[in-house]
């Protein structure tokens, strides 16, 4: 049996894709602030001459980077988005980006209106898209 979404977790994944139009612009954002995290750092060198390790910033800054949290969760977002794009029809996903495309502001009704189709059938492709997802975040 197939366990259906409830409305308040269909209006939640609605409300969290629209995330989708600036995720590359938060991991950008994300890496940047770990790459210049100066608290992260204790100077070792106390002074009196050089330090006796070496070192390697950029080694460093990919270890913070596959540890943070904050980052693999945008990442595993992200996807998580592209896999649900690579399932739907060339129809569903035309409605993706009409819903949560980069400077998209289009209610349901007025993305029916555009593809010539009822107000239920919309719905119903809503319901589909975002079934998809929540089985690709592991919902």
């Amino acid at each position: 049996m197939k366990d259906t979404l409830t409305n308040s977790q269909l209006k939640a994944l609605d409300e969290w894709l629209f995330n989708w139009q600036h995720i590359d612009k938060k991991i950008a954002i994300r890496k940047l602030e770990l790459q210049t995290d100066t608290n992260a750092e204790v100077d070792d060198n106390i002074g009196g001459g050089k330090a006796n390790h070496i070192s390697r910033v950029t080694e460093t800054v990919i270890a913070r980077w596959d540890c943070d949290q904050t980052l693999k969760g945008l990442e595993n977002f992200k996807a998580a988005v592209i896999e649900t794009l690579d399932v739907l029809d060339s129809e569903l996903t035309a409605i993706f980006y009409l819903r949560w495309g980069t400077g998209s502001i289009n209610t349901w009704e007025e993305i029916g209106d555009k593809h010539h189709l009822s107000r239920k059938s919309i719905y119903r492709k809503r319901e589909r898209i975002l079934e998809i997802f929540s089985q690709k975040i592991g919902m």
